[in-house]
């Protein structure tokens, strides 16, 4: 496989890319680059649209008299701006290293499982989804799940991503287990389950803010990891805070607003068992009892 690199103005590949497409480069990819701002609700991150960044074309095969030709044509620039270079395509295929949690478990690769016990293991081969393990929320989120006895018990798992706390319900000892992602996650979440050796989950995919009422269902715990105005949204539309016999985690919450949701639960006669925060990240245990 071939790589070829040239520097552009954003707006100048936003405008290109389609030609690109029509004469055969269907593999780009380039990086808008971004301000990461912070605002009441957390960050949000602004395109800087005037920047230059570069634009990566991949080609199985290269022939270079032809490609230098058409692309200095199509992007309009010198030839010396181009850089190519042949790439072995395995080195695409992103590495992780194993993460040890605060409780004495592991989450490891499928290569690497046979290196921990089975007791305290969670394999993981991420497709790319959130929930890797190595973002504070997913850590902090496990060290409640990991640390609670739920055998027998029913949970849901929402915006559950790569299904990773999922999986350490069932290795818990949960008994039902129904993950709901806005994506098409069921492939990957299964996966996972195979990969863990524990029973298959619930996958479904749906919008949970615009359709409301979608979780007709009385679970034991609710994981909610998302963000502090979804997760408010979630828990409005779907009635959630209705189910007091109900144990919630909640994360993706920053320090400077975790408190709206702490104040919903509050008002909705829920206590506040738990809090652990991470740098700036705040993860949540509530229940009424």
């Amino acid at each position: 496989m071939y790589e070829i690199t040239v520097k552009l103005p954003t707006k100048k590949i936003e405008r290109i890319i389609t030609h690109l497409y029509q004469k055969g480069y269907y593999q780009t990819f380039y990086e808008v680059p971004l301000d990461v701002v912070t605002d009441a609700n957390g960050y949000a991150f602004v395109e800087k649209r005037n920047e230059t960044t570069e634009l990566n074309i991949y080609l199985n095969e290269y022939i270079e008299a032809r490609e230098r030709r058409q692309l200095v044509e199509l992007l309009a620039i010198d030839e010396s701006s181009l850089v190519v270079k042949e790439v072995n395509e395995l080195n695409y295929q992103q590495s992780f290293d194993d993460i040890f949690l605060e409780n004495g478990w592991v989450i490891t690769t499928p290569d690497r499982s046979n290196h921990y016990h089975k007791e305290k293991r969670i394999v993981l081969d991420s497709q790319g989804n959130f929930g890797t393990g190595y973002h504070e929320t997913t850590k902090d989120c496990l060290y409640f799940i990991l640390q609670h006895d739920l055998t027998g018990m029913s949970v849901a798992d929402i915006g559950a991503g790569s299904g990773v706390l999922s999986v350490a319900a069932a290795l818990k000892g949960a008994r039902k287990i129904d993950t709901y992602d806005i994506q098409p996650v069921e492939r990957e979440i299964l996966y996972q389950c195979e990969l863990n050796d524990v029973k298959p989950v619930n996958v479904f995919q749906s919008d949970l803010i615009k359709n409301k009422n979608r979780i007709h269902k009385k679970y034991d715990w609710i994981f909610l990891n998302i963000g502090t105005q979804e997760n408010i949204d979630i828990l409005n539309a779907q009635r959630l805070l209705d189910c007091k016999d109900t144990t919630f985690i909640t994360s993706g919450m920053l320090e400077w607003n975790s408190h709206r949701v702490e104040t919903l639960f509050e008002e909705a006669g829920f206590l506040l068992k738990e809090k652990k925060q991470s740098n700036e990240w705040v993860t949540c245990l509530f229940r009424t009892t």
